[in-house]
């Protein structure tokens, strides 16, 4: 019998990842480039990096059948998300002698999810990156979310949310309407290489501003943790907790009570924040001590690959 391809892509809103491999796992192609959320660069962008990803791997392989295809996308909220971004990869496929049989188009974190506890299997994935999001599986098909609404209305608990606290820290010192002392002033300054509240305020308010810049600030907090600052210790204490909240509302939806389930971990914050992973971690066990957590280790798009892996058993 001939072997089964899957194509599986990671759309990130930083960088997207393309893979051809074989159904057992074989890598014919792989190629990573900018990213490719529609919400982010519009659907002229998504179509030029796609374009451009998908065509570099039919001229690398020459594969002409793919059994399974996963486009595994952020800014994939809702239903009219999936109708643009669903038209844009038909559109991209069309362009590449690619014979696809099967294409599966979701958002990355669902997608990200079903890959690590597979179709028939309850689990949760909880995320904190520059943004914060939190998806659960029964194992019978229903699937929930909460939280990743975006920074403007959401992401507690992200590195968004977490260097957006370091920052209104350090402006209430500044004012004296914070009485209470913070080595945090001490590390930002250093850590972006300025000596003034004036050069902050330029770098803040640069044109160039992205969210993910804010987030970068969040790298400070562990060093101020372990220094014993109270106002880092406060800020890592309350994103545990708004993480936590995520991670309760999701178990709720799926109407989870006590049987085994793995709750997988992934993001910066909670790789790099010990004391924030912990605290999660005890929040969570108090109310659910079933619960087993653990830290995704692998590049995002090999929990794509096995996604797409996957959906070759399923009609």
């Amino acid at each position: 019998m001939k072997e089964k391809i899957i194509l599986a892509v990671d759309g990130g809103a930083t960088k997207t990842t393309l893979s051809i491999r074989s159904e057992h796992g074989e890598c014919y192609f792989k190629k990573t480039s900018t990213g490719s959320n529609a919400q982010t660069i519009g659907a002229h962008g998504v179509k030029e990096v796609l374009n451009e990803l998908l065509w570099d791997a039919y001229q690398s392989t020459k594969i002409e059948t793919i059994d399974a295809a996963v486009f595994a996308m952020a800014g994939i909220d809702s239903a009219s998300d999936l109708k643009l971004v669903s038209e844009i990869i038909e559109l991209c496929c069309q362009k590449v002698p690619f014979k696809i049989e099967k294409i599966i188009i979701e958002n990355d974190v669902h997608s990200a999810l079903l890959g690590l506890v597979g179709l028939n299997n309850p689990g949760a994935l909880i995320i904190s990156g520059t943004g914060s999001i939190c998806m659960a599986t029964d194992g019978n098909g229903h699937i929930v979310r909460t939280g990743g609404w975006g920074h403007r209305a959401g992401d507690e608990g992200s590195g968004y949310w977490i260097g957006k606290e370091i920052l209104n820290i350090i402006f209430r010192m500044e004012d004296g309407r914070l009485k209470k002392t913070s080595n945090l002033k001490e590390h930002l300054y250093k850590k972006l290489q300025i000596e003034t509240t004036e050069q902050l305020i330029t770098w803040l308010y640069q044109p160039n501003y992205t969210n993910a810049q804010i987030a970068s600030i969040s790298s400070i907090l562990q060093d101020a943790v372990l220094l014993g600052d109270d106002q880092a210790i406060a800020i890592a204490r309350q994103a545990a907790k708004e993480l936590y909240f995520l991670v309760n509302a999701a178990l709720q939806k799926i109407n989870y009570v006590k049987k085994p389930l793995t709750l997988f971990v992934n993001g910066g914050v909670l790789q790099n924040n010990p004391i924030i992973l912990n605290l999660l971690q005890q929040y969570t066990l108090q109310n659910y001590p079933n619960v087993t957590f653990m830290i995704c280790d692998k590049n995002p798009i090999e929990y794509i690959v096995k996604r797409a892996v996957d959906s070759l058993k399923k009609p």
